[in-house]
């Protein structure tokens, strides 16, 4: 009798486990339990991550009383762009949308500039502390939202270039990819709209 009441316990749990990882296994393919890429870059100030799913995204909001969210990718009509700023006027946050588009396999002078033109607008919405605290992502929380950081950085912190990709390289690190935007467009950024305001203060 013994043996077969621990036989049962035991096949129990094992059922109780089993239901356990298939509900997780379900929720985290409809809504990440954990924030995704999520790093603190001013204590109750400045934040970065990924585009988050829903229920990480309300906790965010509430636990670090988030102010502002800056989107840095995805067109205005993408269902995760329409869907976030859906979130923003519930929980009543202010939605700031500025989607960084690279086009420099294209070679085009013009439209390296005009990245350079998004990154000014986004590290000034870092920059303002009207919007603190603030949250600003990209999709998977790398390549745009680094870049925003060593504009912020570099244009309003005082930082050289090299002190700003430091920091990035000690949390998220450095990632390099063959199309769209990362932290090597950082270079032409920061000597033509970095170093020539810093002349001109000397």
């Amino acid at each position: 009798m013994a043996i077969d009441r621990r036989t049962w316990i035991r096949r129990a749990a094992i059922a109780g486990l089993a239901g356990l990882g298939t509900q997780q296994l379900w929720r985290h393919g409809h809504d990440y339990i954990f924030m995704d890429e999520f790093w603190t870059v001013e204590p109750g100030k400045l934040y970065r991550g990924a585009w988050q799913k829903p229920w990480p995204m309300r906790r965010l909001i509430h636990d670090y009383k988030i102010r502002t969210v800056l989107a840095l990718a995805h067109p205005a009509d993408h269902h995760l762009a329409v869907h976030e700023r859906a979130l923003a006027n519930e929980l009543h946050f202010r939605w700031i949308h500025i989607p960084i588009v690279d086009h420099r396999q294209t070679g085009d002078r013009a439209a390296e500039e005009a990245v350079s033109d998004l990154l000014e607008q986004a590290a000034a919405v870092l920059a303002d502390a009207a919007n603190y605290p603030l949250f600003f992502h990209c999709h998977h929380g790398l390549n745009r939202t680094s870049m925003v950081q060593i504009a912020y950085r570099t244009k309003y912190c005082g930082w050289t270039l090299d002190q700003a990709a430091d920091e990035i390289d000690r949390s998220v690190g450095l990632v390099k990819v063959r199309r769209g935007p990362d932290y090597r467009h950082m270079v032409s950024f920061y000597q033509s709209r970095v170093l020539p305001l810093r002349r001109e203060h000397s």
